[in-house]
């Protein structure tokens, strides 16, 4: 197989690993079977694909009980305006087959964990797993029979998973939805769009939300390796060492060249002061150096001085910086 073919059946691969995702989501609709069935009867390969795509969903514990897919009528792949209903009738019976949660399971047990600004804490999950919550972040706990859901509902949380292929560990923050099993990773949810960074094992990051006829993006990450979706795309990256990402659960901000107004923004996320920038020539500074998170006030005071700034106060909750010539 060429190189360009290596590169397009793995691109099928990928797509048919976020056709599983999507049809196995809460969300799922007709209009995504429907053109699944479409995507699955366009090419020979996708099939091929869509079996290696289980049969990896099975080993991560994703899929309980799997049965294989029966092929689709030829008559669907001459036509993509419409779908016959013996192609919409054999979709359903695939989707039925393999997606569906089984019906007799135990009542759902949820909570809600949340810690407070420049406040961390540590909760041990009823499977043995182990989340730790960074500043003002929350997050709802709902464990089943078939799955632990866990659901970011702001800020940033890492989580250490114990292993249990029978139910599978998800993590959704904003558009993403993160699976692992067995493994250890951080998921900060921003404004600007949702960052995860792996420490130990695999995890698969998978698109919540696709247009109809769009099969979701799915990426598998590896010990090292970040993800950061944003509104624009997804961008992966290596970092052999996550120190930066990490450091909060030691209390600390790591900055490497880091942009001021970056640096500034996170460190008012541990405290109730606001913080603004009055110089425009600030923007452009980078700062480098090892923050206390603790005790913020004493951070952007050290920040004040390195940078020869002042630091006036606005009102009792916010102050702004300046050059100290100013």
């Amino acid at each position: 197989m060429s190189q360009q073919a290596d590169k397009q059946y793995e691109q099928t691969c990928d797509a048919a690993l976020g056709w599983v995702a999507r049809l196995r989501s809460d969300e799922v609709s007709e209009d995504d079977r429907q053109s699944f069935a479409l995507w699955l009867a366009e090419d020979r390969s996708h099939q091929a694909a869509m079996d290696e795509a289980l049969d990896l969903w099975d080993d991560l514990g994703v899929v309980r009980h799997m049965q294989p897919a029966e092929g689709l009528p030829t008559e669907a792949a001459n036509s993509s305006r419409w779908l016959p209903a013996a192609v919409a009738s054999v979709a359903a019976s695939l989707v039925l087959a393999v997606f569906l949660w089984p019906q007799l399971q135990s009542e759902p047990v949820s909570n809600q964990y949340r810690s407070v600004v420049g406040e961390r804490i540590e909760v041990a999950l009823p499977d043995g797993s182990l989340a730790r919550l960074n500043t003002d972040s929350q997050i709802s706990v709902t464990y089943t029979d078939d799955e632990r859901l866990i659901e970011l509902q702001k800020g940033e949380a890492w989580f250490k998973v114990e292993s249990n292929k029978e139910r599978p560990f998800h993590v959704d923050a904003g558009e993403t939805r993160v699976t692992a099993l067995g493994t250890a990773f951080n998921v900060y949810r921003r404004e600007e769009g949702t960052e995860i960074a792996v420490t130990e094992g695999v995890v698969r990051v998978t698109e919540r939300q696709a247009s109809p006829g769009r099969a979701p993006t799915s990426k598998v990450l590896r010990t090292n390796q970040r993800l950061l979706s944003q509104q624009q795309g997804w961008e992966v990256s290596t970092d052999d060492n996550l120190e930066q990402a990490l450091a909060w659960q030691q209390g600390q901000l790591v900055a490497r060249e880091m942009p001021l107004p970056q640096l500034v923004a996170e460190l008012q996320r541990y405290s109730s002061t606001r913080i603004f920038i009055s110089d425009p020539e600030l923007l452009s500074r980078t700062v480098s150096g090892v923050f206390e998170l603790d005790n913020p006030e004493t951070s952007l005071a050290a920040l004040a001085i390195s940078l020869e700034l002042e630091i006036r106060p606005l009102s009792d909750s916010a102050v702004r910086l300046l050059k100290a010539d100013q």
